[in-house]
């Protein structure tokens, strides 16, 4: 009874739709499935610090407030969005999590990569399915290996790429009926790889490219086809002028300014490429520095290689097919090649972020031998066992002693590659059940390379996410109705560099592959930490904070009981900063207390001299915050040396530098304290020398150990004391290694009553800033002759208006907003205007009018 209406069942619905259910369904599901046995903690590395918070500002503002898609005082400083839209944001995926509360953000992260992975399924199988004239199950299982290659299951954390891997097979489908000269969908799919993700949309369409020469070379109108894709990819690119107009504006002002060597060298010796078919070759090193994912499964991996023998291939389609698949191959270690694939730019984390290609054409041959061949003759059978009894024994032996290699990994990869011969030798095109041999076995390799290798690192806990969210959100959300200014707030904590993004706060700090260098070279010039594409709050000191308009500050509230362990947010990454001390509290909450900080200028103040160059020196922040002092036009020396007291146990000082300390006896503990004594409540900073790294050795001041992250080298300002007044301050280091360098520490001593005078001065007046959308206005006020200066970072798309007159802007300190007003009465209004975004969108808008007449024409 129950067979017959699975029957009926199967009949109404169609085994070819079942087939395209399941397409979908098992690579999503057995994605999602592994991570619901880790009850959904799916946040990791840049996707835990970084993606999950622009998510939620997207999640935030999509439809409350999309003007802070175009411009945001919580990237850094403040700056365009557009860029970080392009690359994070424009998946139409992410429209999924507008129906998940932001304290279920994770679980909506996970529910996109799985209808990621498996729309990648999804699409190959369809395309293939018409591409290949083969049993459903061979197309089903190679679209199964694809939506779970090595690629993806390395990068699902990067979910903004997955989009271009599921458009590829519509872009292999458009090339293949516009070089049999039908009709195609080549400018809809090259206007959606830009649009989704630029990045590795480039790289699809490069592939796109080289696809399109291989069919050239059996083409009989080589040039008119080529004329044909020349001219639909100019109209799809230019479509997406909407997005790469301002993107690539923004790329030359930030992170193209790096130094690139075009070498003719290998990045590693290209035969290790082999280790990388293992099952779980996976690991965090893998992940920052390792070798290209390119596994596809151990069965197509041996089919790929098998055309060369295929007598159904012409000499010519051989050649073609076989120097594309070199060429890939090749781009993985060849140091000019990696750098075209990369748009000019070494990948930092994540290598070849171009693999999925290389796995795609691995299938596409694979497939299209077995389309071609229905029984592998003697010589691809002969090839087959050599390629497996070399892999099997180059992956026992290990001789480059690979740390990804694992014992569980060579004894799955031996059965399967086993299994895989099996397979080919005796199976294939001679037992009615090959196919279904086939799918069960790339079924239960997919799955074990999927768990090896996500088992090699570990995730963020999705509620250590929600309680940063709720109660740093309760925070701000009071801060915003009791105060509608225009200020910036910072932490003395945090999750991630991107916190403000989760926050919905202005914040300092920002973690983005596409930054403003400008920015960036300011705020590290004084003295906060940061590395080539994030900066963040540490380093900041009373100057700092008031310049920058930081007028209130969340710290911990270790105070209330009311909060149970199981509800207590961690606070990671603590900033320790004594001069807290001095802000003034105004509101607590169970976990987290709000100072405020009354010394905060406004992002808009008028400075008391008209200089707008500032030399600033590299790595010396005391120097660097004293400069800008005195280019506000403000006297006094706000930092001074002060002497300390050295106590030394277990260790002897260099006789050529007292600063450079080795242990006398290697097998017992080390350590070096330096005392002072404050004579005033003023602040106090330990200099921390560029070569000191916190793995070298700990730091604690009065037995609180100061725990800091270490980035690109650089001199640090710590907080060690405030209000501390005749109060014996210790600090010590403690040696982890043998030796420790502390040339260049020095104590310093910050003039409180010099700095508080200086500030009341540049308040004179106090302008109370509004934001609307894009727009700043001030109240009226009265002021002298001024060159005003702004905390906004300098943009042309800045306009000025002084009672509605323009105004001429430059820049202050080479990174600042500043403009000049003549004396009087002022009303003020800054309104940033996206001319890339309006340019782009007349390309877009141009580019559509152009077309729909040209194809009502029919002359495309």
């Amino acid at each position: 009874m129950y067979m017959s209406k699975i029957k009926r069942f199967f009949q109404k619905f169609g085994l070819k739709q079942l087939y395209a259910c399941l397409a979908f369904a098992l690579p999503a599901l057995i994605f999602a499935g592994y991570f619901l046995s880790k009850k959904g903690n799916i946040l990791t590395v840049d996707l835990g610090q970084q993606y999950v918070d622009f998510l939620a500002y997207y999640q935030q503002n999509l439809f409350k407030d999309p003007s802070k898609l175009i411009y945001s005082f919580a990237s850094g400083l403040g700056g365009s969005m557009l860029g970080t839209d392009s690359y994070y944001l424009l998946s139409p995926f992410n429209l999924l999590l507008l129906f998940f509360p932001q304290k279920f953000l994770p679980q909506g992260i996970l529910l996109v990569i799985s209808c990621k992975i498996g729309a990648i399924g999804l699409s190959t199988y369809l395309v293939w399915g018409k591409k290949y004239q083969l049993a459903k199950e061979y197309v089903l299982a190679a679209s199964l290996a694809f939506a779970l290659c090595g690629f993806v299951v390395a990068n699902n954390l990067n979910l903004m790429w997955l989009d271009s891997l599921v458009l590829l097979p519509w872009l292999q489908e458009a090339i293949d009926r516009l070089l049999s000269g039908e009709k195609n969908h080549l400018v809809l799919i090259t206007f959606l790889l830009w649009l989704t993700n630029f990045y590795t949309g480039y790289m699809t369409l490069l592939f796109g490219l080289l696809y399109l020469l291989v069919g050239l070379a059996t083409n009989r109108e080589p040039k008119k086809r080529f004329w044909a894709y020349f001219k639909g990819s100019f109209f799809g690119s230019c479509l997406a002028g909407v997005n790469l107009w301002p993107t690539f504006l923004e790329l030359l002002a930030g992170k193209t300014d790096a130094d690139i060597s075009w070498k003719l060298n290998f990045q590693f010796p290209p035969y290790q490429i082999i280790a990388k078919f293992i099952d779980g070759a996976y690991s965090f090193h893998e992940m920052s520095d390792g070798l290209p994912n390119i596994f596809i499964s151990s069965c197509f991996a041996l089919l790929a290689l098998l055309f060369i023998f295929n007598s159904q291939f012409s000499k010519r389609e051989k050649l073609a097919r076989g120097l594309l698949l070199a060429f890939l191959v090749l781009s993985l270690s060849f140091t000019p090649l990696v750098l075209i694939w990369h748009l000019g730019q070494f990948p930092v984390w994540y290598p070849a972020r171009f693999s999925f290609l290389v796995s795609f054409y691995a299938l596409n041959l694979a497939l299209e031998n077995m389309d071609r061949e229905p029984g592998f003759n003697l010589q691809q059978k002969i090839l087959a066992a050599l390629l497996g009894a070399s892999v099997s024994i180059y992956l026992a032996i290990n001789p480059d002693k690979l740390e990804f290699i694992r014992q569980d990994g060579q004894v799955a990869t031996g059965l399967f590659l086993l299994a895989s011969l099996l397979f080919i030798l005796f199976i294939y095109g001679q037992h009615y059940l090959a196919g279904h041999y086939a799918l069960l076995l790339v079924v239960s390799e997919v799955t074990v390379n999927l768990i090896f290798s996500l088992n090699a690192i570990s995730y963020q806990e999705n509620k250590n996410y929600a309680k940063f969210e709720a109660n740093v959100n309760q925070a701000t959300s009071y801060l915003a109705k009791t105060d509608s200014s225009l200020y910036r707030t910072e932490k003395s904590f945090s999750r991630s560099d991107d916190d403000p993004f989760t926050g919905n706060y202005y914040g300092i700090t920002t973690f983005n592959s596409i930054s403003n260098s400008s920015t960036s070279n300011l705020l590290s010039r004084l003295g906060y930490v940061h590395n080539s594409n994030s900066y963040t709050n540490q380093g900041g000191t009373l100057l700092t904070d008031a310049f920058l308009g930081v007028k209130y500050y969340l710290e911990p509230n270790y105070s209330y009981d009311g909060v149970s362990a199981a509800q207590r947010m961690p606070y990671d990454n603590l900033n320790h900063r004594a001069d807290l001390s001095s802000y003034y509290p105004i509101k607590q909450f169970k976990q987290i207390s709000i100072l405020k900080n009354k010394q905060a200028l406004p992002l808009i103040f008028a400075s008391q001299s008209g200089q707008k160059k500032v030399k600033f020196l590299d790595n010396d922040p005391v120097h660097n915050q004293q400069k800008l002092w005195e280019s506000l036009g403000l006297s006094g020396q706000l930092f001074k040396k002060v002497k300390s007291e050295i106590k030394l146990t277990n260790l002897k000082v260099n006789q050529s530098n007292p600063l450079v300390f080795k242990k006398a006896n290697s097998a017992k503990p080390a350590s070096v304290t330096f005392s002072l004594t404050p004579k005033s409540n003023d602040s106090y900073y330990l200099q921390l020398p560029d070569g000191f790294d916190f793995k070298t050795a700990s730091l604690s001041v009065n037995d609180i150990f100061y725990n800091y992250e270490s980035r690109d080298g650089q001199i640090r300002l710590v907080d060690i004391a405030s209000q501390n007044k005749k109060s014996k301050i210790k600090v010590t280091f403690n040696l982890t290694n043998s030796t420790l360098d502390l040339t260049d520490l020095i104590f310093w001593h910050f003039n409180n009553s010099a700095f508080k005078a200086g500030i009341k001065q540049l308040k004179a007046p106090e302008l109370k800033l509004k934001q609307t959308g894009l727009q700043i206005s001030s109240q009226t006020f009265k002021s002298q002759k001024k060159l005003w200066i702004t905390t906004i970072p300098y943009s042309k798309n800045w306009l000025v208006y002084d009672n509605g007159k323009r105004v001429k802007t430059s820049k202050y300190a080479a990174s600042l907003l500043a403009f000049n007003l003549k004396g009087g009465k002022h009303q003020l209004t800054l309104v940033y205007l996206p001319v890339s975004l309006i340019a782009g969108s007349l390309i877009s808008l141009v580019t559509l009018a152009v077309y729909l007449l040209l194809k009502k024409k029919q002359r495309i």
